[in-house]
């Protein structure tokens, strides 16, 4: 039973320090380019998440399903003499506006949150380095021991 439990945990330990080691060459490469646009993205982040941004786009939301039809009334011949017909072209673009503003809120909520997951990165792949030699060790002296008896 030791020497199972020995060699689970030599290449439990082996997998995690070669994971360790690959995820941390990664990083190294990327890291500085990543975190160069923390400013950006934390900026963006707080544009499209304050209350100004999400209530444009509550209201535009709103407005979607009823903006062909008002765009529609608007052309009407009968009401032409009111000169309002130029904004059914604009109006006409509010789902696709909704759409877009709703992109970039959810894609400023993924960077953000990816950045903060870059940030601690190197924190946990040091103790996964530390730790994955730890569990060869004792993988090790598992399988010597049961080796002797």
């Amino acid at each position: 039973m030791a020497s199972t439990t020995g060699g689970f945990l030599l290449g439990f330990g082996l997998c995690v320090l070669l994971v360790c080691l690959g995820a941390g060459f990664l990083l190294e490469q990327y890291y500085g380019q990543v975190m160069s646009w923390k400013g950006t993205i934390e900026r963006v982040y707080e544009i499209t998440h304050s209350s100004a941004y999400r209530r444009a786009m509550d209201a535009l939301s709103a407005l979607s399903p009823y903006a062909s039809r008002i765009a529609d009334a608007l052309r009407n011949p009968l009401i032409s003499w009111m000169g309002l017909s130029w904004l059914a072209s604009y109006l006409e673009g509010i789902p696709q506006a909704y759409s877009y503003m709703k992109q970039v809120y959810d894609a400023s909520e993924t960077a953000y949150r990816a950045i903060g997951v870059v940030e601690v990165a190197p924190q946990y792949l040091i103790y996964g380095m530390g730790f994955g030699p730890l569990l060869m060790i004792i993988g090790a002296v598992l399988i010597a021991r049961s080796r002797r008896r």
